[in-house]
C-alpha cells in the first residue's frame, strides 16, 4: 500500500510539472548562418533540443562572456577570436575522441595559426573577403583593392563597417602584409582611407549583399558568400580575389567554459560535421565548406568555386588578420579617426 501511495505521488508530481524537461543545447552563433531545418533534424535524431541565441559580431559575444554570461553549450568565434577566448579561460579542452566526423575535415582548415592541434576548435565554414561588383557596371573586370580607389565609382563602392577588415584590406592595398602592426604602417594606411572615404557611399557590414543586388553601388568590399549567395538572382553580380592577396577568415564550434552539457554540445558538435548536413549547410549559404567528404557532395557548380571548396594556389593567396594585440589601441584609434573624418 505505501509503494503504491508513492507511485500516485510520483505520477500526480509529474502530471503538475509536465514530466521531465526535454535535454537541451544551447548554441550561440551569428545571425542567418545555419540551418533551423538541420536542428529539427537533431532533434528527432537525438531527442535533444536545440535553442538558438545570436550575435552580430565577435566583439558583442566576447562581451557577453567576460561579462559573466554561462549557460551556452557551443559558440562559433572567428580565428583570432579562438585566441583571443583561449587566453582568457573561456573555452574547454575538446575531447576530439568524440568527434568522429572530424576525420573528414579538409587539412587546409585544421591545425592553424590560432589554435594549434584544434585543442579548444573544430571548423565550421569558412570564407574569403575581396571584391564583389556589377560586371555590367564596373570595367574591366576588378583585380585589385586600387578599384576602391577609382574616382570613376565615387558614390558607387561600399566598405564592410568592420575595423579589423577595413584595415587589413588597407595594409594589402599599400602592399603591405595583413598582419602589420607597425605604428608608421598604420599612420600610412589611415591617411589612405581617409583620402578613399570620400568616394565610399556606406561602411555596411549586415545585409551587405542588398546594396549590390539593389543597383545602390556598383563596387563592395565584401565576405565571398554573401556574393555567392545572390549571384542566381543577378548574373552580373562577381567576386573577385584581389591579386594583392585577398583576405582569408574561419569560424569555428568551441565549447565554453561553463557549458551546461559537454555531451550534447560534443554530439551536436560531431552532427553539424558530418558530411550531408555540411553540405546541406553550404549549398544554402554559400561560405567555403572545410569538410572534404562533404564538397564532394556539393552541386558542380559550387565545387569549382574557389572560395567554397578551397584550392591551393588561391589559398596562398590568401592572408589571415590575427588579433592585434597591444596594437589594438592603434586599430581603435585609427578605426574612431576615419569614421569622425
Amino acid at each position: 500500500m505505501y509503494r503504491k501511495a508513492l507511485i500516485s505521488a510520483a505520477l500526480l508530481l509529474c502530471a503538475c510539472w509536465g514530466g521531465p524537461k526535454q535535454r537541451e543545447v544551447r548554441f550561440f552563433t551569428w545571425g542567418s548562418y545555419d540551418d533551423p531545418a538541420a536542428f529539427e533534424e537533431f532533434e528527432q535524431k537525438t531527442g535533444i533540443k536545440v535553442v538558438v541565441s545570436r550575435y552580430a559580431s565577435n566583439e558583442e559575444m566576447l562581451a557577453k562572456f567576460m561579462g559573466g554570461a554561462r549557460g551556452y553549450d557551443v559558440v562559433v568565434p572567428s580565428d583570432y577570436m579562438v585566441a583571443v577566448m583561449a587566453r582568457q579561460g573561456l573555452l574547454q579542452d575538446l575531447e576530439k575522441s568524440k568527434l568522429p566526423n572530424l576525420k573528414h575535415t579538409d587539412p587546409h582548415f585544421l591545425d592553424l595559426y590560432y589554435d594549434r592541434g584544434n585543442q579548444h576548435c573544430v571548423p565550421y565554414l569558412w570564407g574569403v573577403t575581396g571584391i564583389g561588383y556589377d560586371a555590367d557596371k564596373v570595367k574591366p573586370a576588378p583585380d585589385s583593392w586600387a578599384v576602391l580607389w577609382d574616382a570613376r565609382y565615387k558614390n558607387r563602392i561600399s566598405l564592410l563597417n568592420d575595423q579589423r577588415e577595413v584595415i587589413a584590406m588597407g595594409l594589402q592595398a599599400a602592399g603591405l602584409k595583413a598582419d602589420n602592426h607597425d605604428a608608421a604602417a598604420l599612420a600610412q594606411v589611415e591617411r589612405r582611407l581617409i583620402e578613399q572615404k570620400k568616394l565610399v557611399k556606406t561602411y555596411v557590414s549586415d545585409n551587405m549583399e542588398a546594396v549590390l543586388m539593389s543597383g545602390e553601388v556598383d563596387i563592395s568590399h565584401v565576405w565571398s558568400g554573401d556574393v555567392n549567395r545572390v549571384m542566381d538572382d543577378k548574373p552580373s553580380l562577381r567576386f573577385a580575389i584581389p591579386k594583392e592577396g585577398g583576405i582569408i577568415w574561419q569560424d569555428n564550434l568551441c565549447i565554453p567554459v561553463g557549458a551546461p552539457d559537454r555531451d550534447a554540445a560534443l554530439a551536436f558538435m560531431d552532427f553539424l560535421m558530418e558530411p550531408r548536413i555540411v553540405a546541406r549547410l553550404v549549398e544554402k549559404i554559400r561560405f567555403g565548406c572545410p569538410n572534404k567528404t562533404a564538397s564532394e557532395l556539393l552541386p558542380e557548380q559550387l565545387r569549382k568555386n574557389p572560395t567554397i571548396v578551397p584550392q591551393d594556389a588561391v589559398i596562398k593567396k590568401l592572408q589571415w588578420i590575427p588579433d592585434p594585440g597591444e596594437a589594438g589601441q592603434l586599430y581603435d584609434r585609427l578605426w574612431t579617426e576615419l569614421k569622425a573624418s
